[in-house]
């Protein structure tokens, strides 16, 4: 049994392996479930299926096996420490990443692990354990996933709307709306013809209104024509009949491109929240009113009376907030004017807008743990001296085995499974 599975693997196949343990499984597209098993170094590996012996096996999936669209130390070695321990990025080729002697992954200033010289500014690595059970780390990440991905799903939703199947076009109007839009799937998928209202040059979709290029507003006026109020919207046909488009095809469409509807409603709301925060920078609005006003705001633009403080990343709002009395920085730009009432969908949009690469550029240049402007400094200089040469090499190697005693104790301080954030 062994030989097969080296087979497997030597073709790129995925193949079971007794030696990860099953923890749980999480729902982070929605409906579709994702299983993880740990092995004994504390990683998280994504198979296919529960074990058969356990309640979350589920019989349509077949025998658990590793899914191998992930890092595996075979063939994506750069996402291992020579320890074994998994990363959450990759380290980039010839670069040396330095150690955090203090590494603690219950202290929210020394949550990183690793931190390399990146173009100017430091990037900072983390274990991608904490990641997974760390529910701060958590959240960010699966932001910045999102925006890593966001113009790989533009692009596929203006290919899919461009095409001249009805099922594709949905799809793609649909991602679109999703999108630029701020809808959830689920909305979508129980929309009726009756929630769609057109007034003037907008759209009226389920209460929420919005503005479209002419090719997504006759696309729409082509899903009502001559249909009964009570059918659903999205349908396309099929040999049995009309069918609607279901939520487990739709995040799995999602899921083919790690993008998670969730985590990208929790992007636009950081992003609209910047850009509303830094209008009324411009505007003078005093400090102390700000954040309430903002967030008040932020909620008609999203057409939902539900509390959004929970959308808004939360190093965004530190940022914004500590930096407001003198200049809202961090590469998110002062606007003048802006209307952000109003949503505005483009069916040929493949790319990041300006202010989106503003908030993008920001977003990844952010560290995902609490630090300090000194810190910061110091690891910096730490990172130039490295460059330049001049560390000696006893100074070199006493923080990465300080780091590696730090990195032995991560199996002994885990939280418990039941504690990861599904």
């Amino acid at each position: 049994m062994s030989y097969l599975n080296e087979l497997k693997k030597a073709f790129g196949m995925p193949s079971t392996d007794s030696t990860h343990q099953y923890i749980f499984k999480s729902g982070e597209y929605g409906s579709m479930y994702q299983y993880w098993y740990r092995d004994s170094l504390g990683n998280y590996y994504r198979y296919t299926n529960a074990p058969v012996d356990t309640p979350d096996y589920d019989p349509l999936l077949g025998p658990p096996l590793m899914d191998p669209e992930q890092p595996l130390p075979e063939k994506n070695p750069e996402f291992f420490t020579p320890e074994g321990y998994k990363r959450s990025m990759a380290v980039p080729q010839g670069t040396e990443p330095i150690r955090n002697p203090e590494y603690n992954q219950k202290d929210p200033r020394n949550l990183w692990f690793e931190v390399v010289q990146s173009g100017q500014a430091p990037t900072y690595i983390y274990l991608d354990a904490d990641v997974k059970e760390n529910l701060d780390l958590y959240v960010q990440y699966q932001i910045r996933v999102v925006d890593s991905n966001l113009s790989k799903l533009r692009q596929y939703a203006t290919e899919l709307f461009g095409g001249t199947h009805t099922k594709d076009r949905l799809t793609g109007a649909i991602i679109m709306l999703v999108d630029q839009g701020f809808y959830d799937v689920e909305e979508l998928v129980n929309a009726t013809v009756g929630d769609v209202q057109f007034v003037d040059q907008a759209v009226i979709l389920l209460g929420r209104k919005f503005v479209c290029d002419i090719t997504f507003y006759d696309f729409l006026t082509s899903l009502v024509a001559h249909r009964s109020p009570q059918e659903p919207l999205f349908v396309f046909n099929t040999l049995h009949g009309q069918n609607p488009v279901g939520p487990n095809y739709l995040y799995s469409v999602f899921a083919s491109i790690r993008v998670s509807p969730k985590f990208l409603l929790c992007w636009n709301a950081s992003h609209l929240f910047s850009r509303i925060v830094n209008r009324m920078a411009f505007q003078q609005v005093p400090p102390e009113e700000v954040e309430a006003r903002a967030f008040d705001e932020l909620g008609r633009t999203l057409t939902t009376r539900d509390d959004v403080r929970h959308l808004v990343d939360y190093k965004v709002r530190v940022a914004l907030m500590r930096n407001y009395e003198t200049d809202a920085v961090k590469s998110l730009i002062n606007l003048t004017a802006d209307d952000f009432g109003v949503a505005v969908i483009r069916s040929d949009l493949t790319s990041l807008r300006q202010d989106e690469k503003e908030f993008s550029d920001w977003l990844h240049a952010e560290p995902m743990h609490d630090t300090s402007p000194a810190e910061e400094q110091q690891i910096e200089q730490a990172l130039e001296q490295q460059t330049a040469g001049e560390q000696a090499p006893e100074e070199q190697s006493a923080p990465n085995d300080q780091g590696e005693s730090a990195a032995g104790n991560v199996e002994e301080t885990k939280t418990p499974s039941e504690e990861v954030p599904a």
